[in-house]
């Protein structure tokens, strides 16, 4: 849980959208929503963290825009700390952030506490979950995005077939006796 509202998760992802254009909130909350649908980001949460964000200093007002009779809306853009800020937490996250979440590497490892037959049926949960991440991620974008722009969503595509492939061929291993499976004696 972050300490502060500028350590929230999706602040990297804000500030990411002001650099390709100043926005106001709602367009920010759209804009997330589009790019990154798994996210689910509320229109509120993204108000609170521009609000948190240009008392920090990162972002300022630009101006107002306003469409047919819909309310006038305030853009922001990135202030020169706000670009330096960014920059930096583009760099120490490229270098620090865990890939893996250990969650799943832990229940792994744990694996032959099930019963043979009924670790490929949750394995294949996980596949159906995968393949459904994998198709919302695949539709992601638009057209005119430029690659540069979704990178992250090809290194997570290519993170999440990885990891089908290698679910498909462990259950393969499983069914077929290959997998030495632990003898269930002692357990209940």
């Amino acid at each position: 849980m972050p300490t502060t509202a500028v350590d929230n998760p999706l602040t990297l992802r804000l500030l990411g959208l002001l650099v390709e254009q100043p926005m106001h909130q709602y367009a920010l909350a759209v804009a997330l929503n589009e790019r990154y649908p798994y996210l689910n980001a509320k229109s509120g949460s993204v108000y609170a963290l521009v609000r948190s964000l240009q008392t920090a200093g990162w972002v300022t007002r630009t101006g107002v825009e306003q469409v047919g009779n819909r309310p006038t809306r305030t853009v922001y853009a990135l202030t020169d700390q706000g670009w330096r800020v960014f920059r930096e937490r583009v760099r120490r996250q490229l270098r620090e952030a865990r890939v893996t979440t250990s969650a799943f590497v832990d229940a792994l490892a744990y694996l032959g506490a099930l019963d043979r037959a009924e670790a490929p049926h949750v394995l294949r949960e996980r596949l159906e979950s995968l393949e459904e991440r994998i198709s919302e991620l695949e539709r992601a974008g638009g057209p005119g995005v430029k690659e540069i722009t979704m990178i992250e969503v090809d290194f997570v595509l290519h993170q999440l077939h990885s990891e089908a492939d290698w679910i498909r061929a462990l259950i393969t291993r499983i069914e077929d006796g290959e997998l030495a499976w632990p003898a269930a004696e002692g357990r209940a």
